[in-house]
């Protein structure tokens, strides 16, 4: 995975985390939530299926895209550089 995607996800996953932390801590406590709240978490937990939705397809595989040979022999990529994923 790209080093860029790497700070990304971590972000994106921290922030989605604290999302689901206190959106549990608040329905098991009871709370009435303010409607800025119940707005704004779909938001929060979409940027971390987001980020890992990114993060899957710009892995780096080996071994199994024919064609993607770095100056080693070895086969790289992306999955989204094959055409039949």
């Amino acid at each position: 995975m790209p080093k860029f995607f790497k700070v990304l996800f971590g972000v994106f996953s921290f922030i989605g985390g604290m999302a689901l932390a206190v959106n549990t801590a608040l329905q098991a406590s009871g709370a009435q939530t303010h409607q800025w709240w119940n707005d704004l978490f779909p938001y929060l937990i979409g940027t971390s299926a987001g980020a890992a939705f990114v993060a899957k397809f710009t892995a780096q595989k080996r071994g199994n895209i024919p064609g993607f040979e770095d100056e080693n022999g070895e086969q790289g990529g992306t999955v989204l550089d094959k055409d039949d994923f």
